[in-house]
């Protein structure tokens, strides 16, 4: 019973590392999209995605980012509240799946702000302490989330001048957040990471300059397997931090195999505790072939190369990612 629960567990992990090079591309496809300023391309590449991955709060969560930051550059008010309404829609969808997520919070807190920008005798009075509430809140799960804090301020900050108050104290605890964002690193390239830019602009107009030395590069992490049955086929990896173990890959790569063995490196990988799940498609079906009885009839293996007395687990096979190269090896 073990052997098959092991089976059908690293099945599963191989259809997510396949599924895993769709989603980077589409997301990757989409960013590229905003960068251009092709808004609605954008839009309906993240649409796609969500349609797909039904259980993944970030196409949800991207989508209602960019209804929401394109707003502000409308003028039919008509227009505008229809797109917020489908902006708010979908951060509720993102909550559903990702409860409790600090980032949602301060999406849901930017929806009612794009909301009073748009017509502020309406929405003025009635949300600014929800907007508050919710930004107080994606600090309270986060206290490291720098949209949470330059969020909060720049919204306090608006309330300051309307009442054509001094606003230099604002702008002191707005350059504080500053460090927040340099020290900041999203879970994976496709996490939230943004607000950098719109803190800089608004200290700018504080008359205050400053220099980004933001290093974002993580280390890299070359995994070897020295011991594969054939040249046949490659090898697939994939790559996890505790929070996405059998779920969802940080990083997903193919490693080609020479003389029966096989490297790959994972690049940009921030100091903390990862594992890694591979397996050998030896007939290059994209799938891990299992025999009539549910045992795996390809290789497969983890880092740390863990006797497994169950089914995979992340502290077994996990490793530590500090300020330095990393180099396994996994045998199968």
């Amino acid at each position: 019973m073990i052997r098959i629960v092991t089976a059908l567990l690293v099945f599963l992990v191989s259809q997510v590392i396949l599924s895993q090079t769709n989603f980077e591309k589409s997301m990757k496809q989409g960013f590229v999209l905003m960068s251009e300023n092709k808004f609605k391309e954008a839009a309906n590449t993240f649409e796609r995605i969500a349609q797909v991955e039904t259980d993944n709060w970030l196409p949800y969560y991207h989508l209602a980012l960019l209804k929401t930051w394109t707003t502000f550059e409308m003028e039919d008010k008509i227009k505008v509240k229809a797109q917020l309404k489908q902006a708010e829609e979908l951060a509720d969808k993102a909550a559903i799946i990702s409860p409790d997520n600090s980032e949602i919070y301060v999406l849901k807190a930017l929806i009612n702000v794009a909301k009073i920008a748009m017509d502020p005798m309406t929405y003025g009075a009635s949300l600014s302490p929800a907007t508050t509430s919710l930004y107080q809140k994606a600090i309270a799960l986060n206290k490291n989330n720098p949209r949470a804090h330059s969020g909060l301020i720049e919204f306090e900050m608006g309330g300051a001048r309307y009442f054509k108050q001094d606003l230099s104290p604002y702008c002191k605890r707005l350059k504080e957040t500053v460090a927040l964002y340099q020290n900041f690193k999203p879970e994976s390239e496709f996490h939230p990471n943004w607000g950098i830019e719109r803190v800089l602009e608004v200290l700018k107009e504080c008359g205050e300059t400053v220099e980004i030395s933001k290093n974002t590069e993580g280390v890299t992490v070359t995994v070897q397997i020295p011991n594969l049955t054939s040249d046949k086929g490659s090898v697939v990896f994939a790559l996890y931090n505790k929070e996405t173990f059998m779920k969802e890959p940080l990083q997903g790569v193919e490693g080609k195999i020479t003389n029966k063995a096989t490297e790959v490196k994972f690049e940009n990988v921030i100091p903390g505790e990862y594992s890694i799940i591979c397996y050998h498609d030896s007939n290059e079906n994209k799938k891990l072939d299992f025999s009539t009885s549910g045992i795996p009839s390809e290789d497969w293996g983890m880092s740390n190369n863990p006797i497994l007395m169950g089914p995979p687990s992340f502290n077994s096979s996990k490793f530590i990612v500090e300020n330095k190269s990393v180099d396994l090896t996994i045998k199968f």
